[in-house]
């Protein structure tokens, strides 16, 4: 059971917070294990700085074999999620511990996941190139250094696209779009993308390798340079939508 420390004219005291379990009845165990744990967390049973329980309850409680118990606290320790400490166990870490990649997990621990976490690097695109568009329209020059690097990234993405470089072509579709997003002048949303690299670049690895380096690739990131050329802002926001929208789709299609 997780304790948690209270206040109480004063003092501090502990409080035992009871747990939901659900047996686990399918063969992805340690699957479903880290989905049951997950829920935990999300639905606040669990907190920052909660122990959780042994490995010896959970597996008594899930009604599985401790081994599984222990790969599902494996991966969520290494993500960051939990935390081993010396005398107290092994622990829920507040939010900032949690690694990077942990958001790759979205395509592994749910549709739901995924698509909330594109819908959130879409929000903050969108506001990006709507930025960029109203500056093009106040001042067209302002923009040139913006178009020279994205240019600059359509070109290393041709060149990946000839040479067959998987990591290339993923890395500069990334670049294109923290590009734009750098150029909004919003720290907070680069810092935010950045955040999300590891979870994009996977998103982009599945949308775009399985299409055997198809050249439209290429052909719809151009296009949105072209509207931002003019600032029009109506084009680039349907160009974006229907952009993001086809990797989505794609993605779920090959997760099933």
């Amino acid at each position: 059971m997780p304790v948690q420390k209270i206040a109480d004219g004063g003092r501090h005291v502990e409080k035992t917070i009871p747990l939901t379990y659900t047996p686990v009845r399918r063969q992805t165990v340690v699957g479903q294990v880290m989905e049951q744990i997950k829920e935990l967390i999300a639905s606040g049973r669990l907190k920052p700085g909660d122990k959780i329980p042994t490995e010896q309850e959970l597996a008594v409680k899930f009604g599985v074999g401790r081994s599984s118990i222990r790969e599902a606290i494996k991966v969520f320790t290494y993500l960051g999620i939990f935390e081993s400490q010396t005398r107290k166990g092994t622990c829920l870490q507040d939010h900032s511990g949690i690694s990077e990649e942990a958001l790759t997990w979205a395509f592994i621990l749910g549709r739901d996941d995924f698509r909330n976490l594109m819908e959130v690097r879409k929000a903050l695109e969108l506001e990006a190139w709507f930025i960029l568009c109203k500056a093009a329209k106040e001042d067209p020059r302002s923009i040139d250094p913006t178009v020279v690097s994205l240019e600059k990234e359509i070109r290393c993405m041709k060149t990946a696209i000839a040479e067959k470089d998987d990591v290339e072509l993923v890395e500069a579709d990334f670049r294109f779009h923290r590009c734009a997003v750098a150029a909004s002048g919003n720290s907070l949303f680069s810092n935010l993308f950045d955040t999300l690299k590891s979870f994009t670049c996977e998103e982009i690895t599945r949308s775009n390798i399985p299409r055997n380096y198809s050249p439209r690739i290429v052909e719809e990131h151009r296009e949105m340079i072209e509207a931002l050329k003019t600032g029009d802002l109506l084009t680039i926001t349907r160009l974006f939508r229907v952009h993001i929208e086809k990797a989505i789709g794609r993605v779920l299609r090959e997760n099933g």
